[in-house]
């Protein structure tokens, strides 16, 4: 029992939940998060209203790579393609799982739903046809964090900036740009199955996208917090700065790509992302 539930919850990749905290910045830079009890518990649903929406979508995910995941030397070992969670188990899971999502967007709003069922939408696509489409598949993985961003806004009332909508949209196609010459370099130095879009993909050509991306993301952040009326904001920029180009030295020198195993495993990036988040928490409600 104790290892079958150990299984739920590695399907349900409760580490990628931080993703989802992108729906609390709204409310967060708007400065109301953590300004009255039902606020911060109508966040909270919204969440975990998207939360277990990307746990559906991992599921569904597992279940339609069943059979390229069981040649792959990791993805083998994952409880759905090992066979030590069958299928219509799986399938029954990913049911409850969108059911308790539908359940607390409605709580939230009926305009926060639609928003959470346009990212399921988007992110079944992704798993049936977009992945497999070259830059589409980048760009697809970008604006479902854009739309975790409008989410939050929607879910807060607080009308969110443009610049920070584009600057989400840039640092996601640089985190996803990044996972993908990660996972080019892998494959080179230990050929394996791999996803099929990884064969359209180039070195040069993805080394340029970092850079294109990163730039533009410390500009259209640093534009946004020129536009917050405190000055201070400011202090946040090199801050800013120094996370996205730690993260292009652990993408380029082959240590890390995934953007959620790099913040959480890698000291410098993870304390640096603390510092940035304390400061600027200090500067909004202090």
């Amino acid at each position: 029992m104790k290892d079958f539930i150990k299984d739920i919850v590695y399907i349900l990749r409760p580490q990628q939940w931080v993703k989802n905290f992108l729906v609390l910045a709204p409310p967060f830079f708007g400065g109301v998060l953590f300004t009255s009890h039902e606020m911060f518990i109508k966040m909270l649903l919204a969440f975990i209203a998207f939360s277990l929406a990307a746990s559906t979508a991992y599921i569904i995910n597992d279940i339609v790579d069943i059979a390229s995941d069981r040649l792959h030397p990791k993805k083998k070992k994952r409880p759905i393609a090992e066979g030590r969670i069958g299928i219509p188990t799986a399938a029954a899971i990913a049911a409850v799982t969108i059911i308790l999502s539908a359940w607390s967007s409605l709580v939230v709003g009926k305009v926060f739903i639609l928003i959470v069922a346009i990212y399921m939408a988007l992110s079944l696509s992704y798993s049936f046809y977009l992945r497999n489409l070259v830059i589409v598949d980048v760009f697809t993985i970008a604006i479902g964090f854009v739309l975790r961003i409008e989410a939050g806004g929607i879910a807060s009332g607080i009308e969110v900036s443009n610049w920070l909508l584009l600057t989400t949209f840039l640092l996601s196609l640089l985190l996803a740009f990044g996972k993908r010459r990660y996972e080019l370099v892998m494959l080179r130095k230990n050929p394996q199955p791999f996803r099929e879009v990884l064969g359209q993909y180039r070195e040069n050509f993805l080394d340029t996208t970092l850079g294109i991306f990163a730039t533009t993301a410390i500009v259209t952040y640093s534009i946004y917090t020129v536009e917050i009326e405190s000055k201070l904001f400011l202090i946040t920029v090199p801050f800013a700065c120094y996370g996205v180009l730690r993260y292009m030295y652990l993408v380029q020198t082959d240590t890390s790509g995934d953007p959620t195993e790099s913040f959480l495993k890698d000291p410098p990036l993870f304390v640096c992302v603390l510092l940035w988040f304390l400061i600027t928490a200090g500067v909004i409600y202090l």
